[in-house]
């Protein structure tokens, strides 16, 4: 372990900017088996390339080092993490890692392959579940998806909550699909979620549609006033996990809504993931280039200085011309091979609209920044 004083002095420096803990988010793979408009995978040059990923012992070291520096929280994310035949193994290592009281999150389709059920999962370790619905409606739904079942997704929903796993649902909001967006944001009327309605971004793929199909936070929750009139605000304590949105609950919902705006809404001030890249490549921040690779820090005994230069440079985005309005693009994290020079910072401007402010991120904590 570091020096127990800079150790003490780093957690304390974190707890006084008001945000929440960091927690690690594994990019596992960058593969996936639907083909979303707005992100079209196999559209990358690279896609299908054979990363030297890490392998379960290695997720076992970083966690049990996080779980040195109290980081309790861990997702996984792809491409698709499902696709990964060790995907039980990983979540059971960092479920262990963390110890008691973690949490291990997962993002999913939750079209599951042969073999992998929400209950293996949970006694595997998770805690949570984010799954990626865009229509309710089947044949809607696979023109947005490329394919998939959306009845077996909501399958998925329902059997995770009945094991007492959270779940949130992620639905990217289009001009073409906002009805369907609408009806999967109503599931929480009736079901214990959290629907997040996510802005299309600018960028990959989406890059050509986003002129047409591009609707901002704004002009949706005028869409839905009447659900919003006197809606609560639901706390972070009671969401079950972190997300840098507000969320709202309409009056006699079981569930709430909220929005992920990255495209009107600047939301870095509120950050605190540290993304970790299929092969081991940690990402403090993606709009400073402060990489590390963890790998080169397992044989040597020598993650926990990885860590202690993770939670530096994490204390130094508060610097960071995101907080001016600007965010950070993240299209690059399942690649790792995607070309990203030192100290290259990649900006994509909050879009303007004539809407109002509209902007439902929570706001940045007293002392933060100082």
């Amino acid at each position: 372990m570091v020096l127990a004083t800079e150790y003490t002095e780093l957690l304390a420096a974190f707890a006084a900017t008001g945000r929440n803990h960091p927690y690690l988010a594994f990019t596992l793979n960058g593969i996936c088996d639907r083909d979303c408009v707005f992100c079209k995978p196999r559209c990358m040059p690279d896609y299908g390339h054979k990363d030297t990923v890490l392998s379960v012992p290695e997720y076992a070291a970083i966690a049990r080092t996080a779980g040195q520096w109290k980081v309790r929280k861990a997702h996984c994310s792809g491409g698709e993490p499902t696709l990964r035949k060790d995907i039980l193994d990983i979540i059971r290592v960092l479920a262990e890692g963390l110890g008691t009281g973690a949490q291990i999150g997962m993002t999913s389709h939750g079209n599951f392959r042969k073999g992998l059920t929400v209950k293996g999962f949970a006694e595997a370790g998770l805690t949570y579940l984010n799954l990626s619905l865009h229509s309710t409606d089947p044949g809607r739904s696979a023109e947005i998806m490329g394919g998939g079942d959306p009845g077996i997704s909501l399958a998925t929903i329902r059997e995770a909550l009945d094991l007492g796993l959270k779940v949130k649902i992620n639905c990217v909001l289009m001009r073409s699909y906002i009805e369907d967006a609408f009806a999967v944001a109503a599931l929480a009327r009736s079901l214990p979620v959290a629907v997040r309605l996510i802005e299309l971004q600018n960028i990959g793929p989406a890059k050509e549609m986003f002129d047409t199909e591009f609707i901002p936070e704004a002009e949706v929750r005028d869409l839905l006033g009447d659900w919003f009139t006197g809606a609560g605000e639901v706390s972070r304590a009671d969401l079950g996990v972190r997300s840098p949105g507000r969320y709202l609950q309409p009056d006699g919902w079981k569930g709430s809504i909220g929005f992920i705006s990255n495209s009107s809404c600047a939301t870095c001030s509120d950050a605190n993931r540290i993304k970790i890249t299929p092969s081991g490549v940690a990402r403090p921040c993606i709009l400073h280039n402060q990489d590390i690779q963890l790998r080169e820090h397992l044989s040597p005994g020598t993650l926990d200085a990885a860590f202690r230069h993770l939670f530096t440079a994490m204390l130094e985005r508060n610097t960071n011309p995101a907080w001016g309005g600007f965010h950070y693009v993240d299209y690059d994290l399942r690649w790792d091979r995607m070309e990203r020079p030192q100290g290259a910072a990649v900006f994509l401007p909050v879009v303007a609209t004539n809407s109002g402010t509209g902007c439902s991120v929570r706001q940045q904590p007293a002392g933060a920044g100082q």
